[in-house]
């Protein structure tokens, strides 16, 4: 069967990826229609937040990505045989969802934290469920203290989803967390609707069930985009840039200043005023400890090159 032919059109039709499976996925048009698409060649890789050029044809087939437009930033992932992927591009803010269960992956939220301050984009910590009454952990006010933003609500409930929304409305946003944490609910929350797949926790060690399988971008009322990304089993941001990794501790930066060493990395070396303050208390030793397991992750990484 002969291919249809393309349409006549003016060249460089743009849209916007707002949905990605492989090759294949979903785009919004200047015009605001949404078009299926398919990647033209398999050197295309496109993400969610992706710009591209493309191409309509005759027939009711997937209008063909021609290009994408170089990016802004890019969120990435340990992907299969320890490749680096890329899962989304062209935010502005990386909200990092976590609740009191299933039990928060610090660690994760410290590399989110060291991943949005590397893109360029803003970092907020969204702490969910708090309909579960547990309290605000003091890991909580850690983050606080060291200057990120935390906003507390209940996608359940409903609680504080406003307040949210209006910190989102300026940004285009990625939410990424572990699983469990509610992203998908948060989603359905913010937009009104049921948008997002959601799905309860197993009861098997009180773990989430994987349900977003693939990143998808919505349009929030108001104003406002949020990508929502799969949990933490298939998105484990990878830092390559020790700056990104300071960039995550901002509260090391001033005591820092006083380290006898201008490349102390704040392990073991004498005359480390960072170790110090931790000693003395003026630096929680959690968020210490949360550094080092990401220094020693980088270092075995830049090794490995």
């Amino acid at each position: 069967m002969p291919k249809p032919a393309a349409i006549p059109q003016k060249p460089g039709n743009l849209a916007l990826v707002t949905a990605c499976y492989g090759r294949r996925g979903r785009m919004e048009a200047a015009t605001g229609e949404e078009l299926p698409y398919l990647a033209a060649s398999r050197r295309h890789k496109p993400v969610c937040g992706d710009e591209v050029r493309f191409e309509l044809r005759a027939d009711d087939s997937p209008a063909l990505l021609r290009d994408i437009l170089p990016r802004r930033n890019e969120l990435s992932r340990t992907g299969a045989r320890e490749r680096t992927e890329v899962v989304a591009a062209n935010f502005s803010l990386l909200a990092i969802v976590a609740a009191p269960e299933p039990a928060p992956d610090y660690e994760l939220v410290d590399r989110l934290l060291c991943a949005a301050a590397g893109s360029g984009a803003e970092g907020l910590i969204v702490w969910n469920k708090t309909d579960l009454g547990r309290g605000r952990p003091a890991r909580l006010l850690e983050y606080e203290a060291a200057g990120f933003d935390v906003a507390t609500v209940s996608a359940l409930t409903g609680a504080r989803i406003r307040r949210l929304r209006r910190r989102l409305k300026a940004h285009t946003s990625v939410l990424a967390g572990q699983s469990g944490g509610g992203k998908s609910t948060l989603v359905n929350a913010l937009l009104g609707r049921e948008a997002a797949a959601a799905g309860e926790l197993s009861e098997k060690a009180r773990r989430g069930r994987h349900t977003t399988a693939s990143a998808a971008m919505y349009s929030l009322p108001g104003g406002g985009r949020v990508m929502d990304l799969p949990g933490v089993r298939s998105l484990m941001p990878v830092l390559t840039d020790y700056g990104e990794l300071q960039a995550g501790f901002p509260e090391f930066a001033g005591p820092a200043q006083e380290c006898r060493f201008a490349n102390c990395r704040h392990r073991n070396e004498p005359g480390c005023s960072v170790l110090e303050a931790v000693a003395a208390g003026r630096l929680p030793a959690g968020r210490h400890a949360g550094y080092l397991a990401l220094l020693r992750e980088f270092e075995e990484l830049a090794a490995s090159v």
